[in-house]
């Protein structure tokens, strides 16, 4: 099968789906469909032509109406900022057209709504980037804790931290503006984390958070020094369903010390997962904190796992870490597609609406002094 396949946006985390969708042919990942780069939106074709056309694509286009109204487009990979997203899926959606969206899905919780409300109504494959399911660790540690490898897990300890954003001089952009990117460091690097929580442990009944902005103002485009209004770093308290507590910490300010890694404490051991450092499997330990190496007979029978391991690069031909685990969330998303029917495990809209719910229930919090504040997963 060939999937026609059309691209919003030429940003970074655009770049990184190329990356990874270009070099599918090198890297023996065994899938029954095809890809064609059908054709690039971007607000600015004239400077990015010769780099679409480098990569394959049959045409650009320079409104997202145009690029919905291709007939033979199947899906659509939604990589502009956070404040367009609704707005493109929506029209993607009416149009018929299979969509992969970048995380944060929406600015806040009535556009993830209206987002998951259409595409249900137009009955298309949706997705949104959770892409931290996507690798074989965490496949693992799913399977692992829904075997009781661990037994019941009571604790959790989460950190996604960056570093970048500490240098003042570093400009003013959309990420930094909360009309446009619905927050800061918790709604781009944090909501990872509540989707892994949600995933491996279930669902979030409230949540405590404090927030900080240290760079408090930066230079925009000529010069001018502007307010940033989101948050540099976050810290939550979670309660879950089951009676799991935990943390979760996201940072752009960890200098010298970037991470992405989670505890989970069980009464019967712990399993522990450092993506930076190994993707491809979770390091467990039993109740007298010695190392072990569980019988792998609890993944034989695990189709996620299964799934994953056969999508995901094996690391004599990884792209690093960032590639490989975007590459299979989208391996994952064209396999619905290609299937026609969402698989298991899938992180869709409305997925990215439950997270979204989390997210906004934790800025309340922090606007109230880190009080706990219920989460609402009926919340209109």
């Amino acid at each position: 099968m060939k999937i026609n396949y059309g691209l919003a946006g030429l940003g970074t985390i655009a770049k990184t789906h190329l990356l990874g969708l270009r070099n599918l042919p090198l890297l023996n990942v065994p899938v029954d469909f095809s890809i064609n780069l059908k054709a690039l939106y971007s607000t600015h074709p004239m400077e990015n032509v010769e780099t679409a056309k480098s990569c394959g694509f049959a045409e650009i286009v320079d409104t997202m109406e145009k690029l919905v109204s291709l007939e033979d487009l199947d899906v659509v990979d939604i990589c502009t900022p956070n404040f367009l997203h609704c707005q493109q899926t929506l029209l993607a959606a009416q149009a018929g057209k299979h969509i992969y969206c970048e995380k944060p899905l929406a600015n806040n919780s009535e556009q993830t709504k209206l987002m998951v409300e259409e595409v249900q109504k137009s009955n298309v494959v949706n997705q949104v980037a959770f892409v931290m399911r996507f690798n074989p660790a965490v496949a693992s540690a799913h399977a692992a804790i829904k075997q009781g490898v661990i037994g019941r897990p009571y604790a959790f300890r989460g950190e996604l931290l960056h570093s970048s954003y500490l240098m003042p001089e570093k400009a003013m952009t959309w990420r930094l503006q909360k009309n446009k990117s619905g927050g800061g460091a918790l709604a781009d690097l944090g909501i990872h984390l509540i989707d892994l929580v949600r995933f491996l442990l279930g669902e979030i009944h409230s949540v405590s958070c404090l927030t900080d902005t240290i760079v408090k103002q930066r230079k925009n485009s000529e010069g001018i020094f502007q307010q940033v209004d989101v948050d540099d770093w976050a810290s939550l308290s979670l309660q879950v369903q089951g009676d799991v507590k935990g943390t979760i910490e996201a940072s752009r300010l960890a200098v010298g010390n970037d991470a992405n890694r989670m505890w989970i404490y069980g009464d019967k051991g712990s399993l522990f997962i450092d993506l930076d450092h190994n993707p491809y499997s979770p390091i467990f330990y039993d109740e007298k904190g010695q190392r072990i190496y569980p019988d792998s007979r609890f993944l034989a029978n695990d189709p996620f796992y299964k799934r994953i391991v056969k999508l995901y690069p094996n690391s004599k031909l990884s792209q690093g870490f960032m590639v490989d685990t975007h590459l299979t969330s989208l391996l994952w998303f064209l396999s619905s597609v290609a299937d026609g029917k969402i698989l298991d495990h899938t992180p869709t809209f409305e997925e990215g609406h439950r997270a979204q719910l989390v997210l906004e229930a934790a800025y309340q919090s922090s606007s109230q002094n880190g009080s706990f504040v219920a989460v609402n997963p009926n919340q209109p």
